[in-house]
């Protein structure tokens, strides 16, 4: 009696298929993980550029209300009389700015619309009063001497607040502290 040392090959049928299939759905489960990955990197890049540009219009729509306040130097409301078409009067007993309050953006009477908005887009801001006081800033220095201000002229503060919301729905709110002499 002889005893076999091998399997004989009709044992062996299907094996190397099986094998194959459990490779080929590894690979698949690796290439579907690959696609999810790149799609995800793709809309991250695709924000990143949406809140950019949203970023540098609100910065354009700041230097605008800027030299709108430079040059029309505004009638502002009284102090803790709110918003009349982007002039805010000073917020009084530490009450909140209106442009704070929920839906302040999504009427366009609250602010002053930017001359750069397109259909479909927010753009606007506010020039809150913040009063008058003495000019602060680098180039006033003081005596040497020190006893006395080199300039003390009386300036008007204000508080400008950019909004600008895209078509995308990407939004940015930028501020400044703004003085004229």
């Amino acid at each position: 009696m002889t005893s076999p040392k091998f399997a004989s090959r009709t044992a062996q049928n299907g094996v190397a298929l099986v094998v194959v299939l459990l490779l080929l759905l590894l690979v698949t489960l690796l290439g579907l993980a690959a696609m999810r990955g790149t799609w995800l990197q793709e809309r991250m890049s695709g924000n990143l550029r949406a809140r950019s540009m949203a970023f540098q219009s609100a910065e354009a729509i700041l230097r605008e209300a800027e030299a709108y306040a430079a040059n029309q130097r505004p009638v502002m409301p009284a102090a803790g009389g709110g918003c009349s078409a982007g002039l805010c009067g000073m917020p009084v007993n530490g009450t909140a700015s209106a442009w704070e309050s929920a839906g302040f953006w999504d009427s366009a009477s609250n602010y002053r619309v930017s001359n750069i908005q397109e259909e479909g887009q927010t753009m606007g801001y506010v020039i809150e009063d913040m009063g008058k006081g003495e000019d602060v800033s680098d180039d006033c220095t003081t005596s040497i001497d020190m006893s006395a201000s080199a300039c003390s002229t009386t300036v008007q503060r204000y508080r400008i607040t950019a909004f600008a919301r895209l078509a995308n729905g990407s939004e940015v709110t930028l501020q400044s502290r703004f003085q004229v002499q």
